[in-house]
Protein backbone atom coordinates (compact mmCIF):
# COMPACT_ATOMS: atom_id res chain seq x y z
CA UNK A 1 0.00 0.00 0.00
CA UNK A 2 1.46 3.45 -0.81
CA UNK A 3 2.33 5.57 2.17
CA UNK A 4 -0.90 8.34 0.90
CA UNK A 5 -3.32 5.88 0.58
CA UNK A 6 -2.13 3.77 4.43
CA UNK A 7 -2.36 7.61 5.54
CA UNK A 8 -6.01 8.25 4.49
CA UNK A 9 -6.67 4.34 5.46
CA UNK A 10 -5.66 5.50 8.87
CA UNK A 11 -7.24 8.46 8.79
CA UNK A 12 -10.81 7.20 7.80
CA UNK A 13 -10.50 4.09 10.38
CA UNK A 14 -9.77 6.78 13.27
CA UNK A 15 -13.20 8.67 12.78
CA UNK A 16 -15.32 5.54 12.09
CA UNK A 17 -16.45 5.34 15.65
CA UNK A 18 -16.62 8.67 15.99
CA UNK A 19 -20.02 9.98 16.22
CA UNK A 20 -22.48 12.62 17.20
CA UNK A 21 -24.78 14.33 19.51
CA UNK A 22 -26.72 16.78 19.96
CA UNK A 23 -28.38 17.93 23.31
CA UNK A 24 -30.26 21.29 24.93
CA UNK A 25 -28.02 22.92 27.62
CA UNK A 26 -29.55 23.87 31.06
CA UNK A 27 -27.27 27.18 32.12
CA UNK A 28 -26.61 28.84 29.13
CA UNK A 29 -28.80 32.35 30.32
CA UNK A 30 -26.78 34.76 28.47
CA UNK A 31 -24.08 34.70 25.98
CA UNK A 32 -20.75 34.68 28.05
CA UNK A 33 -21.87 31.64 29.38
CA UNK A 34 -21.14 29.84 25.91
CA UNK A 35 -17.14 30.74 26.52
CA UNK A 36 -17.62 29.33 29.95
CA UNK A 37 -18.82 26.09 28.44
CA UNK A 38 -16.60 25.92 25.59
CA UNK A 39 -13.59 26.68 27.83
CA UNK A 40 -15.06 23.76 30.04
CA UNK A 41 -15.62 21.09 27.45
CA UNK A 42 -11.71 20.91 26.93
CA UNK A 43 -11.31 19.16 29.78
CA UNK A 44 -13.75 16.60 28.29
CA UNK A 45 -12.49 12.63 28.59
CA UNK A 46 -13.13 10.71 25.33
CA UNK A 47 -15.82 13.17 23.49
CA UNK A 48 -15.80 16.87 22.52
CA UNK A 49 -17.58 19.97 21.79
CA UNK A 50 -17.88 20.81 18.32
CA UNK A 51 -20.68 23.22 18.53
CA UNK A 52 -22.49 25.42 21.19
CA UNK A 53 -25.74 27.50 19.84
CA UNK A 54 -26.66 29.84 22.11
CA UNK A 55 -29.75 30.95 20.01
CA UNK A 56 -31.07 27.76 20.39
CA UNK A 57 -29.50 26.70 23.84
CA UNK A 58 -27.93 23.77 21.95
CA UNK A 59 -24.72 21.63 21.79
CA UNK A 60 -23.38 19.17 19.68
CA UNK A 61 -20.67 16.78 20.91
CA UNK A 62 -18.33 14.34 19.08
CA UNK A 63 -17.49 10.81 20.87
CA UNK A 64 -15.87 7.44 20.00
CA UNK A 65 -18.44 4.84 20.53
CA UNK A 66 -15.01 2.20 21.54
CA UNK A 67 -14.09 4.82 23.73
CA UNK A 68 -14.51 3.94 28.28
CA UNK A 69 -17.98 5.17 29.00
CA UNK A 70 -19.41 5.03 25.82
CA UNK A 71 -18.65 1.51 24.23
CA UNK A 72 -22.03 -0.19 23.62
CA UNK A 73 -23.60 2.53 25.66
CA UNK A 74 -27.30 3.33 25.31
CA UNK A 75 -28.29 7.41 24.01
CA UNK A 76 -29.68 8.01 27.23
CA UNK A 77 -25.87 6.82 28.90
CA UNK A 78 -24.58 8.56 26.26
CA UNK A 79 -26.26 11.78 27.86
CA UNK A 80 -25.26 10.65 30.94
CA UNK A 81 -22.09 10.24 30.45
CA UNK A 82 -21.31 13.75 28.74
CA UNK A 83 -23.80 15.51 31.16
CA UNK A 84 -21.42 14.11 34.46
CA UNK A 85 -18.75 15.21 32.89
CA UNK A 86 -20.08 18.61 32.37
CA UNK A 87 -21.72 19.16 35.24
CA UNK A 88 -18.54 18.16 37.50
CA UNK A 89 -16.70 20.42 35.02
CA UNK A 90 -19.07 23.60 35.69
CA UNK A 91 -19.78 23.35 39.14
CA UNK A 92 -22.69 21.79 37.76
CA UNK A 93 -23.82 25.47 36.05
CA UNK A 94 -24.82 23.76 33.14
CA UNK A 95 -26.65 20.40 32.49
CA UNK A 96 -27.77 18.54 29.75
CA UNK A 97 -30.54 17.46 28.54
CA UNK A 98 -32.26 15.56 25.46
CA UNK A 99 -33.69 18.24 22.78
CA UNK A 100 -37.46 19.34 22.95
CA UNK A 101 -39.35 17.31 20.38
CA UNK A 102 -41.30 20.55 19.14
CA UNK A 103 -39.98 22.14 16.09
CA UNK A 104 -38.66 25.63 16.66
CA UNK A 105 -41.12 27.57 14.47
CA UNK A 106 -43.91 25.82 16.86
CA UNK A 107 -42.07 27.27 19.99
CA UNK A 108 -43.53 30.68 21.48
CA UNK A 109 -41.66 33.41 22.45
CA UNK A 110 -42.59 35.32 25.61
CA UNK A 111 -40.52 38.56 26.56
CA UNK A 112 -40.53 39.29 30.31
CA UNK A 113 -38.79 42.84 31.44
CA UNK A 114 -37.52 42.30 34.95
CA UNK A 115 -37.46 45.38 37.24
CA UNK A 116 -33.71 45.79 38.92
CA UNK A 117 -32.25 42.52 36.66
CA UNK A 118 -28.54 44.13 37.12
CA UNK A 119 -26.22 41.75 37.87
CA UNK A 120 -25.34 37.86 36.52
CA UNK A 121 -26.72 36.77 39.62
CA UNK A 122 -30.16 38.50 39.50
CA UNK A 123 -30.02 37.22 35.54
CA UNK A 124 -29.21 33.35 36.97
CA UNK A 125 -32.14 33.52 39.79
CA UNK A 126 -34.39 34.87 37.27
CA UNK A 127 -33.46 32.17 34.41
CA UNK A 128 -33.21 29.71 36.90
CA UNK A 129 -37.07 30.02 38.01
CA UNK A 130 -38.30 29.22 34.97
CA UNK A 131 -35.79 26.93 32.60
CA UNK A 132 -37.17 24.02 34.48
CA UNK A 133 -40.98 24.20 34.73
CA UNK A 134 -42.99 21.96 32.38
CA UNK A 135 -43.40 23.43 29.33
CA UNK A 136 -40.69 25.68 28.95
CA UNK A 137 -37.61 24.91 26.04
CA UNK A 138 -35.33 27.34 26.81
CA UNK A 139 -34.70 30.98 28.33
CA UNK A 140 -32.01 33.47 29.14
CA UNK A 141 -32.10 36.34 31.26
CA UNK A 142 -30.07 38.99 30.14
CA UNK A 143 -28.89 41.72 32.91
CA UNK A 144 -27.39 44.14 29.98
CA UNK A 145 -30.73 44.82 29.03
CA UNK A 146 -33.01 43.49 31.78
CA UNK A 147 -35.19 40.98 29.45
CA UNK A 148 -36.06 37.59 30.44
CA UNK A 149 -36.95 35.43 27.02
CA UNK A 150 -38.70 32.29 27.49
CA UNK A 151 -39.39 29.86 24.34
CA UNK A 152 -42.50 27.34 25.82
CA UNK A 153 -44.38 24.56 23.99
CA UNK A 154 -47.79 26.84 23.95
CA UNK A 155 -50.03 23.38 24.74
CA UNK A 156 -48.14 23.22 28.17
CA UNK A 157 -47.64 26.26 29.58
CA UNK A 158 -48.64 29.58 29.21
CA UNK A 159 -47.30 33.81 29.91
CA UNK A 160 -49.74 33.54 32.80
CA UNK A 161 -48.26 30.23 34.40
CA UNK A 162 -44.94 32.04 33.69
CA UNK A 163 -46.04 35.52 35.35
CA UNK A 164 -47.75 33.69 38.63
CA UNK A 165 -44.18 31.77 38.83
CA UNK A 166 -42.51 34.87 39.09
CA UNK A 167 -44.95 36.49 41.13
CA UNK A 168 -44.50 33.70 43.60
CA UNK A 169 -40.56 33.84 43.48
CA UNK A 170 -40.97 37.92 44.15
CA UNK A 171 -39.58 38.73 40.75
CA UNK A 172 -40.80 42.08 39.72
CA UNK A 173 -41.52 42.55 36.23
CA UNK A 174 -43.27 45.30 34.00
CA UNK A 175 -46.59 43.91 32.62
CA UNK A 176 -46.30 44.20 28.86
CA UNK A 177 -48.04 42.72 25.90
CA UNK A 178 -47.50 39.57 25.02
CA UNK A 179 -46.14 39.16 21.49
Amino acid sequence: MKPLAFLLFLSVAANAAEQSVQYSVRGLFQPDRKGVLVNAAKALENCRLVRVDYETARATFAYDDEAKGFKKAKPEQILQQIDNQIRKMTNYTFTLVPPGALPEAELKRIDFTIEGLDCRGCSYGAYNTVATLEGVERATANFHDGKLVVFIDPAKTSREALAEVLKKKEIKFLETAPK
